[in-house]
């Protein structure tokens, strides 16, 4: 019995694994080779390539404009969510108050982008202070708006990757380095910036993934006809031309660039996190 009782405690989180995550993934990759909803027909699904060729010919610009939100939105993070993990790790007194607040993103892309969007349309709390400066809500339907708003869903990730590789820094190399004369930039850019390194890019890589297959605030604030994003794209050939094939396509593409990005993040943060 007790040779089987390990067995018997993984038995649960296997099968929930297989029902849950690998059944749907197999269900995706086998539909995306499917044509329009033939999939779920009576008489058989047909057998097509042309959702993985139309990715290319119809969409060519999605990958691009997917990859250049998901960059923009990690790049802001990394130059802000770098000096702000340092800042709250190594000066500010309230630590514990900073990542409190830090927990509010990440309750969703949904509520901030709901907040936001009744915030600045007419009659909302910022549309005077908007409309004062010639801004109306249409000017904030662009990318740079999307990229924002991801980088702040997305900010906690990175501080909180920085915050524990700075933590795992012995503070009397800064110590020594201060007694040989070193002040305290050259310490950060000589010692923190080096030895962090590998909680940083895990950080950028794990805002990248996550950003990567985000829908609502893209959805809200993006602009959907020419610049579309996977996400958004996905959800409209599911629900409004159920081409259900494609869609997986598009599905399996998301998520090997995130599974991909992801398991790079957790080999590069193996040792920083733990």
């Amino acid at each position: 019995m007790k040779k089987h009782t390990p067995w018997l405690l993984v038995a649960p989180l296997l099968l929930f694994t297989a029902t849950f995550l690998l059944l749907p993934l197999g269900y995706l990759a086998v539909m995306s080779f499917t044509e329009g909803t033939s999939f779920f027909a009576r008489t058989g699904y047909r057998f097509t390539l042309d959702n993985y060729a139309r990715i290319y010919e119809v969409h060519r610009t999605i990958v691009p404009n997917t990859l250049r939100m998901a960059f923009g939105a990690a790049t802001l993070d990394l130059l802000f969510g770098v000096p702000f993990a340092y800042f709250v790790s190594r000066i500010f007194p309230y630590r514990e108050l900073a990542r409190a607040l830090m927990v509010f993103p990440l309750f969703g892309g949904l509520y901030l982008a709901v907040g936001i969007y009744f915030l600045v349309l007419p009659g909302g709390l910022l549309y005077p202070t908007l409309a004062r400066f010639g801004i109306e809500y249409k000017d904030l339907i662009s990318m740079t708006t999307v990229v924002c708003g991801l980088a702040v869903v997305t900010f906690p990730f990175m501080v909180t990757n920085v915050t524990a590789a700075l933590a795992n820094i012995d503070p009397q190399l800064a110590e020594a380095a201060e007694s040989l004369g070193a002040n305290k930039w050259q310490q950060f850019r000589r010692i923190t910036l080096p030895l962090a390194r590998r909680g940083i890019f895990a950080g950028y890589l794990i805002c990248f993934g996550w950003t990567f297959g985000a829908f609502e605030i893209p959805l809200f604030f993006g602009r959907v006809d020419a610049e579309p994003i996977m996400a958004v794209q996905i959800f409209y050939e599911v629900f409004k031309f159920s081409a259900l094939g494609y869609a997986a396509a598009l599905a399996m593409v998301v998520m090997l660039i995130a599974y991909s990005v992801t398991y790079v993040s957790l080999r590069f943060a193996r040792g920083v996190l733990t």
